[in-house]
C-alpha cells in the first residue's frame, strides 16, 4: 500500500510579486534577511503557500485528492491580494510517499543486492539507505524497520512503479 504524505506543487503567475504588500495583507511575517519569501498556511483546505519575488508560488498539500479543493482556495487568495490571472496553471513538481514493506530489512545486505552505483548509504549520519531509480525518477529513503518514503516522482504511478520494482528485486512480491 502507497499512501502519500506530501504533494509539491507550483504555479508561475508571470509577474513580479511584491512580498512586502502580499505579507501585511495576509497577517503574516516577512524577513527577507533571512528567507526571501512569503509563507501563508491555509487551514481548509490544508495547504501552504510560498510566495517568491519571481512571480512563482510553491504549494505544499497533505493529499493529491486536495488538489481539487485547492485551486478555488489559492484563486480566491490571489484575488483578496488583488493580483491578475486568467487561467492557473499549476505544475506538480514531487509526491512523496510512504509504505511498508512489512518485514525488516539488513541494510548492509541490502546494498550489496541493490548495486553499489545507485544506492548511499552510510549508517554513522543518516539510518537509513539511499536508493535512486532514475528510470521513474524515483528516490528511497529505505529502514531496517521495513517502512520505505519515495520522492521525486511526480506522478503516483510512477512511485507506485518504482515500489514494485523494489519490491521484485527484494522477492517480496
Amino acid at each position: 500500500m502507497l499512501n502519500v504524505v506530501n504533494v509539491v506543487l507550483t504555479v508561475n503567475l508571470d509577474t513580479i510579486l511584491e512580498l512586502k504588500d502580499i505579507a501585511e495583507k495576509l497577517k503574516v511575517a516577512y524577513h527577507p534577511e533571512t528567507f526571501d519569501g512569503v509563507v501563508y498556511r491555509i487551514k481548509s483546505p490544508k495547504f501552504t503557500a510560498i510566495f517568491l519575488k519571481n512571480g512563482k508560488v510553491v504549494c505544499n498539500l497533505k493529499k493529491l485528492e486536495d488538489l481539487e479543493l485547492w485551486q478555488p482556495a489559492f484563486e480566491k487568495i490571489l484575488r483578496d491580494l488583488g493580483i491578475e490571472f486568467k487561467h492557473i496553471k499549476s505544475e506538480i513538481q514531487n509526491i512523496v510517499t510512504a509504505s511498508d514493506l512489512g518485514r525488516t530489512l539488513d541494510l548492509n545486505h541490502l546494498v550489496e543486492q541493490l548495486g553499489f552505483d545507485d544506492v548511499e548509504y552510510n549508517p554513522e549520519s543518516f539510518i537509513g539507505l539511499v536508493y535512486r531509480v532514475p528510470e521513474f525518477n524515483a528516490t528511497f529513503m529505505i529502514f531496517s524497520s521495513g517502512k520505505v518514503n519515495i520522492m521525486g516522482t511526480k506522478k503516483l504511478e510512477d512511485a507506485r512503479l518504482a515500489l514494485d520494482k523494489l519490491k521484485k528485486m527484494l522477492n517480496i512480491i
